[in-house]
């Protein structure tokens, strides 16, 4: 007995699409570009969902678990606002704002840098640093989880397809 796996069922986007393109022809609808991108879209949505709910068990979001693993990472050694901006990709300003929520929280602690009063170092304290050892681990383990249905070569395929697809936003980007 051959056994075949069929495609997921369409969602209503796709239909209502179609219906577009079969009315407007010459808008030169690629049916096949819009249903990935809807995919994309859709999937990235849910998955940036479910991680949040993830992290907000452990009282944090995307920006404040970023801010803890950079400071795991470089332990022993404390960093400045600008450091951690310019290595999360965010403003400074916003590091601000995830540092005094932290600090609030008591996950890290700020400590002047002696006598010049702007530059003040960000470490974590014992509290931040047991919260960032336990979402961690069960963060990655949810993405080994989310992964687990690829094999290592569709893995890598499916890296090759995200790339092309990336390779190609400047297309999608207005001027």
């Amino acid at each position: 007995m051959v056994s075949c796996v069929l495609p997921p069922p369409r969602p209503q986007k796709y239909e209502r699409l179609r219906r577009l393109a079969e009315r407007f022809p010459s808008f030169g609808i690629d049916l096949d570009a819009g249903e990935v991108y809807m995919m994309l879209i859709s999937l990235a949505s849910e998955v940036w969902g479910a991680a949040g709910q993830t992290l907000a068990q452990y009282g944090l979001g995307d920006g404040r678990f970023t801010v803890l693993v950079l400071l795991l990472e470089h332990q022993p050694e404390p960093l400045s606002h600008s450091q951690l901006a310019e290595l999360s990709c965010v403003t400074k300003g916003s590091i601000t704002g995830l540092v005094d929520g932290l600090e609030h929280d008591g996950f890290v602690k700020r400590e002047d840098l002696g006598e010049d009063r702007r530059v003040r170092l960000i470490s974590l304290t014992p509290t931040g640093r047991q919260v960032i050892e336990k979402a961690l681990p069960d963060h990655f383990r949810r993405i080994a989880g989310l992964m687990g249905g690829l094999s290592a070569p569709e893995r890598k395929t499916f890296l090759a397809l995200l790339a092309k697809i990336q390779d190609g936003l400047s297309a999608f980007r207005a001027e």
